[in-house]
């Protein structure tokens, strides 16, 4: 009955999660089981012994009345005397062996105490396991009931998501829509615009004098010269998965680079025509966070990006792999630019309010200068001349060999900068 029960507790043990308990639980039962054969072997060897005593004493009580038998024949017949002293040598080695069995099965009974008390401990320690076991079982049962409730909340949560995520990309593409639809009416807009402004020009032309001069002719045709206005969108294509941040031509007029905010930069094959871009493009990716700004180096041959995650990279076109990665600023990197003077060096504008001068020969910060307002954009002319635009309405013109900046201000926030540098001319937006 025992026997079952310990067998009934180690089958529900090896079933059990509880790894842990389970193995001191198991040990302790072996223990057990080893510490009753024991005790059981111990009890045979004792009653084994107890049998060899009887049979000696028999043979003790045997000798002993043969030896006096033997004494009674001497006294009357007078024997041999070699056999007593066999006979009495044969009792006197009983004797001895019936000393060494006693001492021996006191030595087994005392074993067998201490083994039934080692026995009596295990029980106790066996039953202080099993309400352990018990009790982790329930939790192992509530926690088990609970994380079959957690499975059944995450896979509504889940149902959710793919309902909002399906949601989300109907409202995107009614976005998309809506955009091109304004992109549309915009080019209307404009081809309208420039009609009346032709129209209006014609007019002005046909009720100018006819006695003009050849000077004033001349004059008035560069001033009717129209400005080229975008009027159709000449090809669209899907460059990202979510919003496009940054773009850039390289300079030799072969590739288009895009950065978005799903954390990578693609460049895109110019076709021939310079209309459209070949189907599959270069993904350099790596970067932790959005891309805000892209540009070529002179030679087409290496980009440097701006990222959100306060780094700014530079990639080589060649195995598509980021060579340096420009650590410095606290704060995400809004605009990285190559010096115009000086391709192996790079500045770039950080909202840690700060611009910093990096050396990619040596791949290191060799200047960081204070601008005290986060830096939206930069641009790097000849002569190391550095423009900052930032969110404190001021455009900062930064001579490299200087800390201190000649200031514009304007009635908005710069959010982008551009240069002509054939003449000298800047184009900001606020």
């Amino acid at each position: 009955m025992e026997h079952e029960q310990r067998t009934k507790i180690l089958h529900r043990l090896q079933n059990s999660r509880l790894t842990y308990e389970t193995g001191n639980l198991t040990d302790i039962i072996i223990s057990h089981g080893n510490l009753q054969t024991q005790l059981e072997e111990q009890k045979k060897a004792f009653n084994r012994l107890e049998y060899e005593k009887t049979q000696l004493e028999r043979l003790f009580e045997s000798a002993d009345k043969h030896y006096n038998r033997s004494s009674g024949k001497l006294d009357r017949k007078e024997l041999d005397q070699r056999e007593l002293m066999d006979a009495l040598r044969k009792i006197s080695e009983l004797a001895k062996t019936v000393c060494e069995l006693t001492t021996s099965v006191k030595e087994k009974e005392s074993k067998i105490r201490e083994l039934e008390g080692v026995a009596t401990t295990m029980k106790a320690d066996l039953s202080t396991w099993k309400e352990k076991f018990e009790l982790e079982q329930k939790t192992s049962q509530a926690v088990q009931a609970e994380h079959t409730k957690l499975q059944i909340q995450f896979m509504k949560l889940t149902d959710k998501l793919k309902e909002l995520e399906k949601d989300n990309d109907d409202l995107r593409q009614d976005l998309l829509h809506l955009k091109a639809q304004a992109a549309d009416d915009m080019n209307a807009d404009m081809r309208r615009t420039k009609s009346e402004w032709e129209r209006s020009l014609e007019s002005q032309a046909e009720s100018a004098p006819t006695t003009t001069t050849a000077s004033k002719t001349s004059s008035l045709k560069r001033e009717a010269t129209p400005t080229i206005w975008p009027s159709t969108v000449v090809h669209q294509f899907d460059a990202h998965e979510s919003d496009v941040s940054a773009l850039c031509f390289s300079p030799d007029g072969t590739c288009l680079a895009t950065g978005g905010s799903d954390k990578v930069v693609k460049v895109w094959t110019l076709r021939p025509d310079m209309q459209s871009v070949e189907p599959k493009a270069t993904v350099l990716s790596g970067n932790k966070a959005g891309i805000m700004s892209v540009q070529f180096d002179p030679t087409s041959r290496m980009i440097v990006t701006a990222s959100n995650d306060s780094f700014a990279r530079l990639w080589s076109l060649e195995d598509q792999k980021c060579k340096q990665t420009l650590e410095g600023h606290s704060s995400k990197v809004l605009a990285a630019r190559f010096l115009v003077d000086d391709s192996h060096k790079v500045v770039t504008g950080s909202h840690d309010r700060t611009l910093k001068i990096w050396d990619l020969q040596r791949g290191a910060c060799i200047k960081t200068v204070f601008a005290g307002s986060s830096c939206c954009d930069v641009v790097a002319t000849k002569r190391a001349l550095v423009v900052s635009g930032h969110t404190d309405k001021k455009i900062r013109f930064w001579d490299l060999r200087s800390t201190v900046p000649n200031e514009i201000l304007l009635d908005g926030k710069i959010t982008s900068l551009d240069h002509y540098p054939e003449h000298q001319l800047l184009l900001c937006c606020s």
